[in-house]
């Protein structure tokens, strides 16, 4: 008699065990499936890349990078960066942080696949100009920048950012777009400071042969020659 109820007690306990299990199994999931929910909410389908430093979403939102400014299209180093960017994020879902609107109607945000910023990322690589808008990543940012300038990565590297004419050393008058306010100046042995400028093709600079080669393109001579002339 003992045997058989510590049997039909047993079997009770088991019962009662499935009957608090199944139910907590079927919460977990529910609550698992709902977290899911919320959480493909905050994602964003990559339908086309537009540039280096911009894309858009499948419902047709153009999304910039924030703090990021890639080459522009046909600029030295555009094509590869737009490229490095395709490779991150095309077709995939990304989650947009600190979005806000600029004035061109884009939105600007930290852009996250899974639990990579694609912005550092994009900055690590050298594929572009950190901006120096300050965030709480600030300080991250800047080292990447600097990193990345100093190993010659991505858009520093020698093809886009000379010191020297490396096509063509007869042709070696330098012509600098400024970043503050797109003046465009040129330079050429003899003014002060010649040496320390480099010619950054990423962001317009170029090299001239000549004063009216660069003239013609839009540069006047800077102020730091002194009036001398160019032979």
């Amino acid at each position: 008699m003992v045997k058989k109820k510590k049997l039909e007690l047993s079997k009770f306990i088991k019962v009662l065990s499935l009957l608090i299990v199944i139910p907590s199994l079927a919460l977990n999931l529910f609550l698992f499936n709902k977290l899911k929910i919320e959480q493909e909410k905050d994602l964003h389908l990559v339908k086309e890349i537009f540039d280096g430093d911009t894309f858009y979403l499948d419902n047709q939102q153009k999304v910039r990078l924030l703090n990021f400014n890639a080459p522009e299209l046909g600029i030295c180093g555009s094509e590869q960066s737009k490229k490095r960017l395709e490779e991150l994020i095309l077709g995939k879902k990304v989650k947009l942080d600190q979005a806000t609107t600029d004035v061109y109607g884009r939105s600007v945000a930290l852009v996250y696949l899974g639990d990579e910023l694609i912005n550092m990322t994009m900055v690590k690589e050298g594929w572009g100009i950190y901006e120096g808008r300050k965030i709480d990543l600030s300080e991250q940012f800047v080292e990447a920048s600097r990193n990345a300038r100093d190993k010659g990565l991505g858009i520093y590297g020698p093809e886009c950012y000379q010191k020297d004419n490396p096509d063509n050393p007869k042709c070696n008058i330098k012509g600098n777009v400024s970043k503050d306010n797109g003046e465009k100046i040129y330079h050429f042995p003899g003014c002060v400071s010649y040496s320390k400028i480099i010619i950054e093709k990423f962001s317009g600079d170029a090299w001239f042969c000549t004063e009216k080669e660069a003239q013609k393109a839009g540069f006047k001579k800077s102020e730091t020659c002194y009036g001398k002339d160019y032979n």
